[in-house]
């Protein structure tokens, strides 16, 4: 969520056409810097020789702040600072961090250009997710101009932003939704239903715009299921521009920045992504920003979330090698969640059930380097290049994460507890945040309130399910089952105990493997022996 430019004078519009509406409170993990060091040395890119526990990490336009927030968490010796314009974002921002007892991290409610004024350290790495696109020419100069004062030489950039030509025939309909949504005096989430109400009729109607893109009707039905907040700031702001990479990466030089690779990592796998013909025009395409843009087409692509560097250097084969070896991963989701086989721009393709089981079988029994993989007995058949490569797929399907040095392990897992904690406790009024912070991987993992409130119950020695039920009837909320209301405390209690049942055999083994949970009955209600 960007912090935009202010305009001077008494009654100016301080919002500059940015919809003043709450952001949503997601965990972004293309934010992490684990992730980042991995996907830098995926490309043979130097990710420098930065003590990823001690980073210096700025976001610009951090909506709620909640990214910022538990990355700061997850990385207690790190210096984190994050601004957005809005001052709710911000009061938000601030008061969670109080919370949760974080002290490393610091959240103004500046524009840009302010921003860039105050007494702020020299930075690693800045973020900006989704901003580029929301905000105007100006407040893009000052993004720039902020980065080029700001960040270290070696620093790296994450920058996302909506692209051609994935948007090309989204654009014109986004257009058409701003314009049939009303006064624009008058609230902005009630308008945004009456806009698409009114462009539903262009599919009922059967009109020639709809039919000659047929892809449209499912895109604009996965608009309407999105939460209105998120719709108004996807596509309401005053200030909205779609890029193609070439528009982005020579704005960026003006921070003498070069583009690195995108945080994507499944992308990096030409083969899983390109068809032998592509990968020839690719490799004939000479110049690297018009490459880009190719690879684009090719994939029809509209959100580019890529990383950039001031002083780019490439490694060699042996020490992007050890550096790789040296990487610890960790599974993420249960063995019998993973499917044996992706979705790619060349169709579903199958994995390789002898690659894919024994390296998964291997990571269930803890975090493991890419050395210890390889070196293991189940996995000797597996040779660097075919590890990486396995690896590099389940990362990207979101499977397993990278972690940060086992080193710092203990102290980061002080700050995480208190940080999650403060999470759970707030889940008994909202449900607002879904993630919990790793001290493994530096980032957060996406778990449900009613499994937040399973693990509180478990903190405070209480049932689970009947803790979860008194929480819901103090706030008068019904409990669904599929579908249907359950009416009676009795369907209440039963249905709470069988997803206790499940998540205490599905999830908690997963959330002791990133020690979010330490204990092997936590979450269960039941006192140690």
């Amino acid at each position: 969520m960007p912090a935009c430019q202010k305009e001077a004078g008494v009654g100016a519009d301080w919002t500059e056409g940015y919809v003043d509406v709450g952001y949503t409170h997601d965990f972004y993990r293309e934010l992490t810097p684990a992730l980042h060091r991995f996907a830098l040395l995926s490309r043979g890119v130097d990710p420098g020789n930065i003590d990823l526990d001690r980073i210096s990490y700025c976001e610009l336009g951090c909506g709620h702040g909640f990214s910022t927030a538990l990355l700061a968490a997850a990385h207690p010796q790190a210096d984190f600072h994050a601004n957005d314009f809005l001052p709710d974002h911000i009061s938000y921002a601030r008061k969670l961090a109080a919370e949760a007892g974080t002290k490393n991290v610091s959240f103004y409610d500046d524009s840009f250009e302010e921003f860039a004024d105050r007494d702020l350290p020299q930075f690693d790495v800045i973020t900006l997710h989704g901003v580029y696109t929301w905000v105007n020419e100006e407040n893009r100069r000052h993004i720039v101009d902020f980065i080029a004062r700001r960040l270290k030489i070696g620093g790296v950039v994450y920058i996302s932003y909506n692209c051609y030509p994935g948007w090309a025939t989204m654009a014109p309909l986004r257009q058409l939704m701003t314009m049939l949504s009303g006064n624009p005096s008058d609230p902005l989430l009630p308008r945004i239903d009456q806009a698409l109400t009114r462009i539903q009729t262009l599919f009922d109607t059967n009109s020639m715009y709809s039919r000659v893109n047929p892809m449209l009707k499912e895109r604009f039905e996965g608009v309407r299921k999105q939460s209105r907040p998120y719709i108004a700031h996807e596509y309401f702001n005053r200030d909205w521009t779609i890029f193609y990479h070439t528009d982005v990466a020579r704005e960026l030089r003006g921070a003498k920045l070069e583009h690195a690779t995108t945080v994507e990592v499944f992308e990096h796998l030409e083969n899983f992504n390109f068809s032998v013909e592509q990968q020839a025009v690719l490799r004939e395409t000479g110049n690297p920003d018009h490459r880009e843009v190719m690879r684009d087409f090719i994939t029809n692509r509209q959100f580019r979330r890529d990383l950039y560097i001031k002083g780019r250097l490439s490694l060699d084969a042996g020490e992007r090698t050890a550096r790789l070896l040296a990487t610890r991963f960790i599974l993420t989701t249960p063995d019998d969640a993973i499917q044996r086989n992706v979705l790619t721009p060349l169709g579903k393709l199958a994995l390789s059930t002898e690659v894919f089981d024994p390296l998964i079988a291997v990571l269930a029994r803890g975090p493991r380097t890419l050395a210890q993989l390889v070196e293991d007995e189940a996995l000797r058949a597996l040779n660097f290049n075919a590890a990486m490569e396995a690896i590099t797929v389940l990362i990207g399907q979101n499977h397993i994460q990278p972690c940060l040095p086992a080193a710092g392990d203990a102290e980061r897992a002080k700050s995480t507890t208190t940080f999650n904690t403060a999470i759970l406790e707030r889940a008994v009024h909202s449900s607002d945040l879904q993630f919990l912070a790793s001290p493994l991987t530096g980032g957060g993992y996406q778990i449900g309130r009613f499994e937040q409130l399973f693990l509180l119950a478990g903190q405070r020695k209480l049932d689970p399910a009947a803790f979860v039920a008194e929480c819901l009837a103090a706030r008068n909320e019904v409990l669904l089952r599929n579908g249907q209301p359950l009416t009676s405390p009795e369907e209440n209690l039963a249905h709470l105990r069988e997803r206790h049942e499940a998540f205490r055999q599905r999830t908690i083994p997963i959330l002791q493997q990133l020690s979010i949970v330490a204990a092997p009955d936590a979450g269960s209600g039941k006192k140690k022996k």
